[in-house]
């Protein structure tokens, strides 16, 4: 089977010739990629090409949170603070007064260090409220050169935010608890501002692909350590901020062509898994074991059943301290814990995002490709 059949074949509840594995996020074929700029990740990327069952991550232009660009003006003013790095300052004027967000970045990380977020005050949450909407329609000539790009190399993922998934994103790190609290009437808000834009954008898209799959992240900011078990009641929590938008939404893609959801939970609660199930989701990611949790893919397995599709395997602690030995032996655990019936395809939960990247953390990859591709034939 080529990557892209071996793909297909689990998304259509068959048994592949072996079980898919992949870094997932990891395109190694894109020669412009963060990681295509680094030499310290070449040899690993070679290994990727000739081993891995890619995933095309594609994210479409959405204007400015999704409204068409022109519908606000916007100022961005960049500073170089050292040869490897430079801060990004955006201000938009509001109608109650400036929203401005400052972020740093480095040429050897994928991480932007935000200095100063769109929301810092209660003010800042009523001029982003204010801000106006004008519905956008994105390009997706990018999208359909990419589609003939892949080949039989792997299958497109398109890459979307629920409406919680933005609303984190206004705040700094750790903020978003404490509004929730202060002003959980101004969060709602918030969520049905960027819900009624997202509507939009979920039907567009649902009309205009097809046979992709389509990643929806966004529901770890709504249960620990996020949000504090000791001040939040989790269940009401994940039912007011998560299920109550994505819910509709899954349903305006589940209306239009035939693509796969996609659901991106990192943090799992038992007692919620059985809510996630009803949004008619086809895949889970990321379910990983760990040297603590070594069954812990088994356990989801038997929660969620064979309708399912799990995508996981080892955690990115792991990954990083682990022995190749060590990560040898959790692949095969894990392949045999998730791919009896063959809704499984194997990734990490994460993957390096700075440079240099390590001779050791190599290493483990490489052994995680390779462990993937010797147990995967047995299953």
């Amino acid at each position: 089977m080529t990557p892209k059949e071996r793909i297909y074949n689990v998304l259509f509840g068959g048994i592949p010739d072996r079980v898919p594995v992949s870094l997932y996020k990891i395109n190694p074929f894109d020669e412009n990629s963060f990681w295509a700029k680094h030499k310290s990740f070449h040899n690993l990327l070679e290994k990727a090409r000739n081993l891995q069952d890619t995933f095309f991550f594609y994210k479409p232009k959405t204007g400015f949170f999704f409204s068409a660009p022109e519908s606000v003006e916007i100022k961005v003013e960049e500073y170089q603070d050292s040869p490897t790095s430079k801060s990004i300052k955006i201000t938009v004027n509001t109608e109650l007064g400036p929203l401005v967000r400052i972020a740093r970045t480095s040429n050897m990380s994928m991480h932007q260090w935000v200095q100063k977020p769109w929301i810092e005050r209660e003010k800042d949450i009523h001029r982003f409220l204010s801000l106006p909407y004008s519905p956008y329609r994105p390009d997706l000539s990018d999208f359909y050169k990419l589609l003939g790009e892949v080949g039989d190399k792997g299958v497109i993922v398109i890459a979307l935010p629920d409406p919680l998934g933005v609303v984190g994103f206004l705040f700094a790190p750790g903020d978003f608890t404490k509004f929730a609290l202060d002003f959980p009437h101004l969060i709602q808000k918030l969520l049905d501002k960027i819900y009624e834009r997202l509507v939009n954008l979920y039907t567009y898209i649902s009309r205009n692909v097809e046979s992709v799959i389509i990643r929806i992240r966004g529901a770890e900011y709504a249960t620990p350590p996020t949000l504090p078990q000791e001040y939040f009641n989790i269940k009401k929590a994940f039912s007011d901020f998560v299920l109550k938008y994505d819910s509709h939404l899954i349903e305006i893609l589940k209306r239009g062509n035939r693509n796969y959801i996609c659901y991106h939970w990192h943090d799992h609660i038992d007692d919620l898994i059985p809510y996630v199930l009803k949004l008619r989701i086809d895949i889970i990611e990321p379910i990983s074991n760990t040297i603590e949790k070594q069954n812990f893919i088994l356990k989801i397995r038997k929660i969620v059943g064979d309708k399912v599709v799990i995508m996981g395997g080892i955690d990115a602690t792991d990954m990083e301290f682990r022995t190749p030995e060590e990560i040898d032996q959790m692949v095969k655990e894990a392949i045999i814990q998730g791919a009896r019936k063959g809704k499984f395809i194997l990734i990490p939960s994460d993957i390096p995002e700075s440079a240099p990247l390590t001779p050791e953390l190599e290493r483990n990859y490489i052994t995680f490709l390779e462990a993937g591709i010797k147990y995967g034939t047995r299953f």
